[in-house]
């Protein structure tokens, strides 16, 4: 044993004393390791919103319930991609602009809050095309790490997580009222639009290596309190914003269906985010929640104004004793409670919410 050990050591000082290699001597991963790559919005943004100058949610209340502080997650504690590494067995994703991280064989988080996969949908966050941008110097480094084998390997393994395309819609139909409606011609022009940057984007995530994919389909915007808020709707959901998210959420599997048939070894999990929060939130006690209109915490009608927080002691608000009895909690998130449900069935759901794979199956595939 003891030779055993000089001999590692040799070869560390040797590894040591190359430059061309900064992190190790080609280091070797686990045959069964999976990292997990997340891209998205809000829903899923870790805290890169901490590190630029967009929509932030650094303060307190947020991260009240599972951190005890904020962390940069648009939630009262962890969103849907925390508890995906806890099932994969992974440790908490961090979020890539996070000073002084560098290591990325368990994966790393690109999501911002506010982002869209137009880059014109809100300037100043992190959009879809910045995020791949971003995963291609990942992937860099990741060459330098582990070497071009190890690290195509790890690339093929991975799965790669997805949830973007809310703040596109929302940014067309945050401004229509119930007399001026968007034209059926425009909303298939724009959605066209939005899908077509989409599979690109996927598709050159395929080209560097993924294999495995993971989609959120687009969550029930017309139901949010924030929505329901700006444009005036005493109903349980406003109408136009639900008609342009579902007819998202009935081309997105069809496009899905026509990419694996292009990109042999595609395989995808997608996840009907819609129906599952809206349930909860037009019935909330059926899944164990008090409350599934009205927000945890904010100001307004359905606490749908996004003042949580009082941005900074400037705004008064409103701050449930129980986040956990709300599906949501601020104008247009769910709280941590809800995300867990959510996240279980996306990990392990029934073939009607999450398929033709689950998140689990994917992870299992090596």
């Amino acid at each position: 044993m003891a030779s055993l050990s000089i001999h590692y050591c040799i070869l560390a000082f040797f590894c040591a004393t190359l430059l061309i290699i900064p992190y190790t001597c080609l280091a070797k991963l686990p045959e069964n390791h999976a990292a997990l790559f997340i891209f998205g919005d809000s829903l899923f943004d870790a805290g890169n919103n901490n590190y630029i100058n967009g929509p932030k949610t650094d303060f307190w209340p947020y991260g009240e319930t599972f951190f005890k502080h904020p962390t940069g997650r648009v939630c009262n504690g962890r969103v849907v991609p925390d508890f995906i590494a806890e099932y994969a067995n992974l440790p908490l994703i961090k979020p890539y602009l996070q000073p002084g991280f560098d290591n990325y064989t368990d994966g790393v988080n690109f999501a911002s809050a506010g982002a869209g996969v137009l880059p014109e949908t809100h300037p100043g966050t992190i959009n879809l095309e910045l995020q791949l941008s971003y995963f291609e110097e990942v992937e860099k480094k990741l060459k330098q790490q582990l070497g071009d084998t190890e690290a195509k390997k790890l690339l093929s393994k991975s799965v790669y997580l997805f949830s973007i395309g809310g703040n596109d819609y929302i940014t067309i139909t945050s401004s229509v009222n119930q007399s001026n409606v968007i034209t059926s011609s425009y909303k298939k022009k724009y959605m066209t639009m939005v899908l077509g940057n989409f599979t690109t984007a996927i598709k050159k995530v395929y080209k560097m290596g993924g294999r495995k994919f993971g989609f959120q389909n687009l969550g029930p915007i017309g139901c949010m309190p924030a929505t329901k808020a700006s444009l005036g709707i005493t109903s349980d959901c406003a109408h136009e914003p639900s008609v342009i998210a579902k007819m998202h959420n009935i081309a997105l599997p069809k496009l899905l269906k026509k990419i694996q048939r292009q990109l042999p070894g595609f395989k995808h999990a997608l996840y009907d985010y819609y129906t599952t929060l809206a349930e909860r939130t037009l019935h909330s006690t059926k899944f164990g929640f008090k409350v599934g209109k009205s927000a945890c915490c904010g100001s307004g009608t359905y606490n749908g104004e996004f003042t949580c927080g009082g941005k900074n002691g400037t705004v008064k608000y409103e701050l449930c004793r129980n986040p956990s009895e709300y599906v949501w909690f601020d104008a247009a998130h769910p709280t941590e409670s809800a995300n867990r449900q959510l996240a279980n069935l996306f990990w392990n759901g029934h073939p009607k919410i999450t398929g033709p794979y689950s998140l689990k199956k994917l992870f299992d595939i090596l």
